[in-house]
């Protein structure tokens, strides 16, 4: 962790509760020695918002359009000014309705609820000036889902990937991701083993034996895209 008196050089990672941490992103950032500091929006103050080097928002059990969520309005008001002040946001799932929310998009109730791995397939919504191919690219893989609202992307961002909704986007060096390149098979054997986590798995059709094989499955050509994924977000190799 670091001292936010280095800010510049200092990644921000907001989560939003212990279950739900920074996993193999915080994994990634410790071997790539970049310098990060960990923030529960939840618990902790975030601070007075400043430029780092980027910011990450995790996920969240909330809705990112709940304004009754006590910590909600303060963490807006936190990465909006962020944002202004030059820092280059990454948000995970509800990080990614969050930061669509500020772009300008909205975020609502699913229509499709996904938990699970699931395949993204990638699409290109690019204007000639911001090529979108080589991201694309990046998020071509089969990903951990997790979540029962979707985006309606801002009408200035470059949609990377569809499914059921839309995956991923990108806007003025912000990058959004619907589903989890973090997860660890320790958080979803860990999620696994929740009550509450277990019952939206079944609500949505899954079953945690078979949640679990396809994570042993799955996990390790995941884990490889996500370092792709975060190597070019954050400007390494």
């Amino acid at each position: 962790m670091t001292d936010r008196a280095s800010s510049r050089d200092t990644i921000l990672v907001i989560q939003h509760q212990d279950d739900a941490g920074p996993g193999n992103l915080g994994e990634w950032l410790t071997a790539n020695s970049l310098s990060w500091e960990l923030v529960d929006a939840s618990t902790d103050g975030l601070g007075v918002p400043q430029r780092f080097r980027a910011l990450v928002v995790l996920g969240s059990r909330e809705a990112a359009y709940d304004e009754s969520v006590p910590w909600l309005s303060a963490e807006k008001e936190f990465v909006r000014e962020t944002m202004a002040l030059g820092t280059p946001v990454f948000g995970i799932c509800f990080g990614a309705q969050l930061l669509a929310g500020l772009l300008g998009g909205t975020v609502q109730q699913a229509a499709t609820i996904e938990r699970g791995w699931i395949p993204i397939a990638p699409c290109v919504d690019a204007s000639p000036d911001d090529p979108a191919d080589d991201w694309a690219d990046l998020v071509d893989a089969t990903w951990f889902e997790w979540h029962g609202d979707e985006i309606t992307a801002p009408g200035t961002a470059t949609v990377i990937a569809r499914g059921s909704c839309v995956q991923a986007f990108r806007q003025d060096g912000h990058l959004g991701v619907q589903f989890h390149p973090e997860v660890t098979e320790t958080q979803l054997v860990q999620w696994m083993d929740s009550d509450r986590r277990l019952r939206l798995l079944v609500e949505a059709g899954g079953e945690r034996a078979e949640l679990l094989a396809d994570t042993a499955k799955q996990l390790p050509d995941a884990i490889a895209a996500a370092h792709r994924l975060y190597a070019r977000f954050f400007g390494v190799g």
